[in-house]
Order: structure tokens, then sequence, then C-alpha cells
């Protein structure tokens, strides 16, 4: 019997069975499924199953949140439920179409942007270590190599390539999310960077598409919107041609009339309108950050942590990848966030400290897959979530170190690791802002230490909820057991 049968088995359960599933995929802690009907999902009896941290809808996804073993449940629950861990299932083919809502518009598109950058997070925190210790060796920082040697060239080049190509990442993602042409994707971003396109766009000198169609002169490297909003109608168009162009030319005519079409909607239209929005995005969020100052990374610093807990946090990322993609950093959402995460590893450390028995080596064991691991959901769904004075902890330390980062603009540059290593993302700008950085994140997790140590935790509750919680699992399983043996120790019929 395989080791998580059990637990993927009262999930498909609670969920409504295989035939309410039309995919699954998972992230480092948890298992997204997409689903038919919402109302078949009992989410209250998912966040019962042992192993299970917790549950909640997010976008057009339930997610279950079950921690690092997420990878090992993952392929047993797929092949449990004959979904393929790679395949793409066309959900219109197996169920009737979901009525129009102008409501669950955000909500979609919330959906598309982040299953289009989901896939392409590795290449995101990869090359962003690359860029990182490209700024750490060079002369803004510890100066410990000339710009020119081969390996800073090497790094920077590394570096650059995980962003200058973003365009055609996020095409990939967006063409696997939209189960449309991903080739006829990737040319098409391809062409948003193409050299001869930013010797144009250089020159500065008019351009007209097919000699009729002005172009405008954007440069689209390192940009994400383009991409989406190109891909998303190259689903419909290259539709439209699979559906009307006969079987017998199919092949060569449906990729050659989906170019015809596509190149100039996509230069002329929906490129120059994806790099409006994206600047007018980031250029709302440094206006956010010019009125309200400090106290905008403040909130961030202090509610973060709850935000990720409910899904909302998705949205908001988008922006700081943006803004990042953009404009070279983000000065609000992630230099926020990142200034958060040290103060729920304050809290988490104080409540181990506080806490004893068997609560105690949860508690340790929450504080290493954090501050080592880089995964939070055990500590929000098992201390921060369920403890009143651990909210208090975490809000007063992510404030404080917040408003601490705000006062010294602190911004971050790249993505990189979410373990106690992540002050590291603010390196790559001037070398004060990483050192500013490491005060704000210091202050936030003292100030969350602290405070947790002096307010505690209502350690006695804590461990006799735990007990309670423990023997209703065991009777739970007990009496499972007992009508097994029941339903073997019956006559059978005749």
């Amino acid at each position: 019997m395989a080791k998580y049968t059990e637990m993927c088995t009262s999930i498909l359960e609670t969920v409504g069975g295989k035939e309410n599933l039309t995919g699954a995929v998972h992230c480092m802690t948890r298992l997204r499924l997409n689903y038919k009907d919402k109302s078949k999902i009992q989410v209250d009896d998912v966040k019962k199953i042992p192993g299970v941290l917790g549950a909640q809808f997010s976008g057009e996804q339930f997610q279950i949140i079950i921690g690092q073993n997420v990878s090992d449940v993952y392929p047993e629950f797929c092949a449990m439920t004959g979904l393929g861990a790679a395949a793409a299932i066309d959900e219109n083919l197996d169920g009737p179409k979901e009525p129009f809502s102008w409501k669950a518009i955000p909500n979609k598109m919330l959906d598309y942007i982040s299953g289009s950058i989901a896939p392409i997070l590795p290449i995101m925190m990869g090359a962003g270590f690359f860029k990182l210790f490209y700024a750490l060796f060079g002369p803004s920082m510890f100066n410990l190599f000339p710009e020119d040697s081969q390996l800073m060239q090497l790094l920077y080049i590394v570096g650059n390539a995980g962003f200058y190509f973003m365009p055609v990442f996020v095409a990939y993602g967006a063409a696997k999310k939209l189960n449309t042409s991903i080739p006829l994707a990737l040319l098409l971003s391809t062409l948003l960077i193409d050299p001869n396109i930013l010797e144009i766009v250089s020159a500065g000198e008019p351009f007209n598409v097919y000699g009729i169609f002005p172009m405008q002169l954007n440069n689209y490297t390192q940009s994400v919107l383009p991409s989406l909003l190109t891909v998303w109608i190259l689903m419909y168009v290259n539709k439209f041609f699979q559906k009307y162009i006969p079987t017998a030319i199919k092949v060569i005519g449906v990729p050659f009339c989906t170019l015809i079409v596509m190149v100039p909607l996509m230069y002329c239209l929906l490129a120059p309108v994806g790099n409006t929005i994206g600047l007018g995005l980031a250029k709302a969020f440094e206006v956010l950050y010019q009125v309200a100052g400090p106290v905008a990374i403040a909130i961030i610093g202090a509610f973060w942590p709850f935000m990720v807990a409910t899904g909302m946090h998705v949205a908001v990322v988008q922006i700081a990848l943006l803004n990042i993609t953009t404009l070279g950093y983000d000065p609000i959402v992630l230099s926020g966030a990142n200034i958060a995460n040290y103060a729920l590893m304050g809290m988490a450390l104080a409540f181990f400290l506080r806490t004893k028995g068997q609560t105690r080596q949860m508690a340790g064991a929450n504080v290493i897959t954090l501050i080592v691991g880089g995964i939070s959901e055990p500590t929000l769904f098992g201390e921060l979530l369920v403890n009143k004075k651990a909210m208090i902890s975490q809000i007063i330390g992510g404030f404080i170190g917040g408003l601490i980062g705000g006062l010294f603009g602190v911004a971050v540059y790249t993505m990189g690791a979410s373990n106690f290593l992540t002050v590291l993302q603010y390196a790559g700008g001037p070398a004060s802002n990483f050192i500013n950085a490491c005060i704000a994140c210091a202050a936030a997790f003292l100030c969350s230490l602290a405070t947790g140590l002096v307010l505690g935790f209502g350690e006695g509750k804590v461990e006799a909820d735990w007990k309670a919680k423990k023997a209703s699992v065991r009777n739970r399983k007990k009496n499972n057991a007992a009508i097994d043996d029941d339903e073997e120790a019956k006559p059978a019929k005749i």
C-alpha cells in the first residue's frame, strides 16, 4: 500500500470524486485542483483530513495545504484520479459551460496570470540568484572581483537572460494554461524582442506592419503583460482557423493564417496596451508609496502572512513582478512581504521557546521548516491563525520592521530564497539598500520574538487543544477499524 493512499482517498471523497476534477498541479506546499462544480467540495471536511494543514479557494482553483510532502502526495493523487501530471484537459468537453458573470472576471484574470507565471518561477528564482551574486561580488557591495572578469561576465549573462527573455517565458506559461499552441505563442513572443525589432525601436523611425498598420516603438524586453494579452487572443484566433480551415491543408494553413492575423494585432494593439497597463500599474504603486510612504510598507509587513493564508497575496505578487520587470526593483510589495517573513520567524521561535511537551516538538519542527526550509504553511495554520497572541506578535513585529524599512526606502531587486536568506533579495542596488534592509528585517524578527516571549501564547490551552485533536484523530481511526471489522463479520449474502 502506498504511503499517502489514505490521505489521497479522503481528499478525493471530499472534493466530489475524480469526476469533479479537471486538473491537478502543485507548488512547494499546496495541491492545487481545478474543478467543475464548486458546491461538491466540502472545505471543512478537507481540513479535518490527517496531514492536511488547511484548504481554501483561490481564483478558479481549490488549494489544499499539505506542506513539503506535497511533491510525494501529488504523483500518488494523480495516479488515483487518472489525471496526468502534465496533461492539459479541455474543461469545456467535460461538463456544461460556466455561465458568463461579470463578478467572475477578476478571479479569472487572477487565475490566468498566476497560472501563467507559476511555471516560470524556477527561471526567476535561478536567474535571480545569479543577479544576486553579481551584485554581492561587484563594486557596489564587497568588490571581490572586477566587473570585466569572466566570472562576473557569466553571472551577468545568466542573471540578465532570466529576465530579458521574460516575454518568451511568460508566453510558454500562458499557452500551457490556456491549452493553445505553445509553438506559435513562443514565436510571437520572440518577435517582441527580435534584434531587428529592437534596432527599429532604437532608431526611432516610424514603422508600419505590412506597410499599412503603424507600430508603436516600444522595448518589450523583460515585459509580462504584452505576452499575456497576445496569447489570450491567440487562443481565439487559433481556434477559429482550426475550425474552418479544411483538414487537407490544416497543418500548414492554421499556423500561417494565425500569424497573418496575430502579427499586426500584437505589434499595433495588444503589446502596446499591455505595456501601457504595466507602466500604469507600476506608476500607481509608486504614487501610493509617495503618498502613504513608510506606512504602506508597515501595513504589508504586519498583515502579509494573513494574506498568504487566505490566498489574497497572489494578486499582489503580480504587481511586484511587474515592478521588477518594469522598474528593475519593487519598493513596496516584496519589500514589506520579506520583512513580514522575518517577523513570522521571530514569532515561531518565541512560540517554540514558550510552549512545552508535544506542542513544543511540533513548534520546533515548524521553526526548522520555516527558517531553514522557507515553508511557512505549518506555522501559519498550526500557530498564527489559531492563536491570538501569535497574531499580535506577528502584527507588532511586522509593522515595526516594515515602518523602518519604509523610512529607509528599501527595495527588492531580485527573486530569491524565502528562508533566513530572504534578505539577500535586497541586494542588487546600492549597498546602503542592503544594509538598511538587514536592519529592518532584524527589527521585525527581534520585535516579534520579544513580544511573543513577553505575552506568551496561552501555553496550557495550546497543549490541551493539541492533545484533544490528537485523541480525536485516534478515536476516529478506531471507529473506522471497528466498522471494517463489523462488515467482515457479517455473513455473505447468497
